[in-house]
């Protein structure tokens, strides 16, 4: 693989702009999304989302020509309304991709929208909704399946994880909520095939010996995982797509597979209640309940539970400074979550609201955390605040004093 004349200085130029462009609009689009020369350039909550988490996983990639054409296609597709240069956009994000079957994914994710503005009365994104049926959605979600990791479960020979082509095909379906609704069959389809993966995907990584390859089956569940609640084609599934891509973005750039220290792994698991990673596994499982789907749910905290054993395992020494300072970053955005989900998740559902049903959504309440509500308005289920944690510190403390005076400990 030959690599272009230049250092990783400005491979990491082109993150930090893009992941700050991805801050900077965001806070533009608080109150609703702009549009620029008569809708050709779309600026919303997922475009933004894409550009930071684009921006930010060029930190943890080598240097090389594709990446930053990647990461270039990508941005120019999530910021397109006009479905062509989307579907370009996402097919040259993908055909540059080392291996064939994220090639093959592009040429699906690009024939999907490419049959969605043929068949459409316009190519414009907010007005091809008409051009939306069964076999454009189906090439979506192959496409998105398949870029995500699902052909690696049976292939002969396993090869890396793209993050970038992952972070793309779940793009192109989460923006198909802006084309138009899903039906149910639809829903049920996607939700199978994202278990299906996170599932398999979580105990290849839990039964698997080597730690790099145990981590890369990890993303690959964490994708999964992403794809089962944007099944649930909920605000509340929206809203755990974004936190899920987070914290797989967060713990590609702690490489906690080059070691770090106890503490830190854990909070980067997810298996710490207050860190990124657990209030986006229970935020998946949430939007479950919301959507009254309570395997779903089960499914999704076996699968949690098979990811946690899996990074639990493989914690390597000596700590190093990126995978603690990501530890201390999970750790805040979990805590900050109620901001977190106002500022960046809210954004993110509220613009693709026109192809999302009632059923389910996740809405800050203050220093209780996290709540997820139903179609009914009614809770679903809550995620502890700070004053929660205190308390439950408070009870910890009481319980080792008493085990202390009792000479457990």
């Amino acid at each position: 693989m030959r690599s272009l004349p230049f250092n990783h200085v400005h491979c990491r130029l082109a993150g930090a702009i893009a992941a700050l462009s991805g801050i900077g609009m965001l806070l533009c689009i608080q109150r609703q999304p702009f549009t620029i020369l008569h809708g050709f350039i779309v600026v919303d909550g997922l475009s933004c989302l894409v550009l930071i988490t684009a921006g930010l996983l060029m930190f943890t990639m080598p240097v090389h020509w594709r990446h930053l054409g990647q990461l270039a296609a990508l941005g120019i597709a999530m910021l397109s309304g006009h479905l062509a240069v989307m579907a370009i956009g996402l097919l040259v994000t993908l055909i540059v991709s080392e291996r064939w079957r994220e090639r093959g994914a592009g040429l699906a994710l690009a024939a999907g929208y490419g049959l969605i503005g043929w068949l459409a009365s316009s190519w414009r994104l907010n007005a091809s909704g008409d051009g939306l049926n069964s076999l454009s959605f189906i090439l979506l979600l192959a496409g998105a399946a398949i870029a995500a990791g699902l052909l690696d479960r049976t292939a002969a020979k396993r090869g890396a994880f793209d993050p970038l082509a992952a972070l793309a095909g779940i793009a192109a379906l989460l923006r198909l909520f802006s084309v138009g609704p899903w039906n149910l069959g639809w829903q049920l389809a996607t939700l199978l095939v994202g278990c299906m993966l996170a599932m398999s995907a979580a105990w290849r990584a839990a039964t698997t010996i080597e730690a790099l390859a145990a981590e890369e089956w990890l993303h690959r569940s964490l994708s999964g995982l992403v794809l089962t609640v944007t099944g649930c084609a909920s605000p509340a599934g929206v809203a755990a797509a974004g936190l899920l891509l987070l914290h797989l973005t967060l713990r590609r750039l702690a490489q906690p597979t080059a070691g770090t220290a106890v503490w830190a792994g854990w909070l980067l698991a997810g298996a710490v209640p207050g860190a990124l990673g657990f209030v986006a596994f229970w935020s998946a499982s949430a939007a479950a309940m919301a959507a009254g789907i309570p395997v779903l749910a089960v499914v999704v905290w076996a699968t949690a539970l098979l990811c946690m054993l899996a990074a639990g395992r493989h914690i390597q020494k000596p700590a190093r400074w990126s995978s603690t300072v990501s530890a201390l970053v999970s750790l805040a955005l979990g805590l900050a979550a109620p901001v977190l989900a106002r500022w960046l998740l809210r954004p993110l559902s509220d613009h693709l609201q026109g192809g999302l049903t009632p059923y389910g959504a996740i809405d800050p309440w203050g220093w209780a955390g996290l709540l997820a509500l139903d179609s009914g308005a009614r809770t679903a289920a809550t995620a502890p605040g700070l004053a929660l944690f205190a308390l439950m510190g408070l009870f910890g403390a009481l319980v080792w004093l008493i085990s202390r005076w009792r000479g457990w400990v």
